[in-house]
């Protein structure tokens, strides 16, 4: 989404490019502190990142369903469905981690 906003979707403006970059910016920084806590201490860490990166993506879908009037509905829809991928992966994530730090 940082790198190559196009490849998820045909941006009719810089404001949605601008969109999905900025929700590109805030994965790599989720996701690079829980892979830097899952390296350094296992489970307890991890779950902690892992959560905020869920909470955050799914404020983000949230957002999404509840912004047609503002956007249009196409710009909703992609607002809507961009982080459900991040959604899931967290939450595979934390059912997948261990509970305590190892």
């Amino acid at each position: 989404m940082l790198v190559a906003p196009g490849r998820f979707f045909k941006p009719e403006s810089g404001t949605e490019t601008l969109l999905m970059q900025t929700i590109g910016i805030r994965d790599v920084v989720l996701g690079s502190g829980a892979c830097a806590a899952w390296v350094r201490s296992g489970g307890g860490e991890f779950r902690g990142w892992a959560t905020v990166g869920v909470i955050s993506d799914s404020a983000d879908l949230l957002l999404g369903l509840r912004s047609k009037s503002l956007v249009g509905a196409r710009s909703a829809l992609i607002a809507a469905l961009a982080p459900v991928p991040f959604v899931g992966a967290g939450l595979l994530g934390l059912v997948r981690s261990p509970r305590k730090s190892q």
